[in-house]
């Protein structure tokens, strides 16, 4: 190495402290401005679905088909489509699992969705 190469270091390392030290003053405003829109809405989280169906679904596919099939027919686990459980009985499994099910980690609301969904499909 010709020349002086701490200077090129120096400069490189004097940068990075200053970058972290602005992306640490954004991320704290960030925070702020979150925890002020969760005071803004009472602090409390969503009830009720607007459309508990949909959002049942939205859950479903997200949740339920690796053991159950995208279809939910069942691919390791069983068929989805055509159950004799009732709502309870289905809010019940999930949250808090049967046989082979483990719990899901939903609150009884998000269990009530999907519930409200899988029963939709034997209609």
């Amino acid at each position: 190495m010709k020349g002086r190469p701490l200077i090129p270091f120096a400069v490189i390392a004097i940068i990075g402290l200053l970058l972290i030290t602005v992306l640490s003053f954004v991320g704290l405003n960030q925070r702020e401005a979150m925890q002020e829109d969760a005071e803004g809405n009472g602090g409390e989280e969503v009830t009720e679905f607007d459309d508990p169906v949909a959002a049942g679904e939205e859950m479903a596919q997200q949740s339920c088909i690796g053991c159950h099939g995208g279809d939910l027919t069942g691919a390791g686990g069983p068929d989805l489509t055509n159950l004799d459980l009732s709502e309870e009985e289905i809010v019940h499994v999930i949250i808090n699992g049967q046989g082979a099910m483990p719990a899901m980690p939903l609150d009884e609301i998000e269990a009530d969705a999907i519930a409200q969904y899988l029963l939709s499909l034997n209609e």
